[in-house]
């Protein structure tokens, strides 16, 4: 048996004691720079024009990319279309019974009439115009490099 002295041993053991909430710090921190730049580019690139051009600016307003429990979470509230834009939908719609309001008929302008529209179901082949996991894909190198480097950060503060 022998004896071994370390010397710096109560450093050393506050260092290995903070290295969980340091990298846990540095990860959160990186996380929330990471998720910031993710919604950017969901909202200005894809959704900007270079996947779908913008109409109204309703699926652009409901995306929010937050962080919860340490992970980041993608989604779009209130917008209805939004998983078909997404995903792609192939069925049958039904279109709700409603008004409109007509200015022209047989390819001749008329006064303008409300006029009232049963309920109908419709088919429809929209495909898959992916923003959200399309925007993950192409950052996928970015967040593994700045994750390396949060526990990087975390190990040698």
């Amino acid at each position: 048996m022998f004896d071994l002295d370390i010397e710096g041993e109560a450093e050393l053991i506050e260092r290995f004691a903070a290295m969980p909430g340091a990298i846990r710090a540095a990860l959160a921190k990186k996380l929330g720079e990471l998720a910031q730049r993710l919604e950017s580019k969901i909202k200005d690139d894809k959704l900007g024009g270079e996947v779908l051009e913008p109409r109204s600016g309703a699926l652009r307003d409901s995306i929010s990319v937050t962080l919860a429990n340490g992970s980041v979470e993608i989604f779009s509230r209130g917008v209805k279309y939004a998983a078909a834009q997404e995903y792609g939908f192939n069925g049958a719609e039904t279109v709700a019974a409603h008004s409109r309001l007509i200015k022209e008929a047989f390819g001749k302008a008329i006064s303008p009439k409300t006029i009232f529209v049963r309920s109908f179901s419709r088919q429809m082949n929209l495909p898959a115009r992916s923003f959200m996991r399309s925007a993950l894909d192409e950052m996928q190198d970015e967040i593994r490099t700045a994750l390396t480097e949060a526990v990087e950060e975390g190990l040698n503060p």
